[in-house]
């Protein structure tokens, strides 16, 4: 079993109406194990977080596949659902396993810049 990890952060969103001040992490195991917020100083051997710190946001519907759509069907002719629709159908048909693993890769990757650590 691993020593815990501790993380300090200045300000933290726990989930209710205003963010806690100080606030320790400790990780264990891959794991939470505990949270405590009015920790006035950093303890030792702790990484420290300045600023704001939010929970990781979660992504509950994906389609990353459409990813390699972007720019390809906002052009200056008419078009509706339906000529979206045929050429999302004929980019499906074209992808092979490497180019989906591809475009969930990167996909992912922007999820992550932006605070998305889970998603359905």
């Amino acid at each position: 079993m691993s020593a815990p990890t501790r993380y300090w952060c200045e300000l933290a969103w726990l989930g209710g109406a205003a963010p806690e001040t100080g606030v320790l992490i400790e990780v264990g195991s891959g794991m939470i194990s505990s949270v405590a917020s009015g920790v006035v100083d950093p303890p030792e051997e702790c990484v420290v977080f300045s600023g704001l710190t939010l929970p990781g946001l979660v992504s509950a519907h994906s389609h990353a596949f459409q990813r390699a759509l972007r720019g390809r069907t906002q052009k200056r002719v008419e078009g509706s659902f339906w000529t979206w629709r045929e050429s999302m159908y004929a980019l499906a048909q074209r992808l092979d396993e490497g180019k989906v693993e591809a475009l969930a890769r990167a996909t992912f990757s922007e999820m992550a810049l932006a605070g998305i650590t889970l998603v359905g």
